[in-house]
């Protein structure tokens, strides 16, 4: 299940264009528990630092904290029990200005938002 999800993500990582470099390391404790941490810096010189620990089909803590090339917060996921009064407690998402709720969310769902977030800048400076 682990070594499943780890190549899983291996692949992704590999086959994602806007990825420039990237450091991964992936922890197997036993066939259904694990945690993978890493960096990627993408294209544009924005970064991801990300953090899964994972038990049988269930994500135990994460965080993932996406900052530009200025090493500003974008976004930062997490599970942290510190947002009490965020109805989608303890899943939450920090914004520059403010907490929003959130899913529980996993190093795929991060990358298809980073994806679309790159895709609509690109978008946006192509306009006259």
């Amino acid at each position: 299940m682990i070594f499943g999800y780890f190549r899983e993500v291996e692949l992704r990582l590999k086959n994602t264009e806007i990825i420039a470099d990237k450091s991964l390391d992936l922890r197997e404790f036993s066939s259904t528990e694990g945690m993978l941490r890493g960096r990627l810096l993408f294209v544009d010189g924005s970064m991801l630092e990300f953090m899964e620990y994972l038990q049988e089909e269930n994500r135990l803590k994460y965080r993932f904290h996406l900052m530009d090339r200025e090493g500003s917060m974008v976004f930062r996921y997490d599970n942290a029990p510190h947002h009490k009064d965020v109805s989608t407690f303890p899943h939450h998402k920090h914004l520059s200005d403010n907490v929003a709720e959130s899913d529980d969310k996993g190093i795929m769902d991060v990358l298809d938002e980073i994806e679309i977030l790159m895709s609509n800048a690109i978008t946006a400076n192509r306009k006259p």
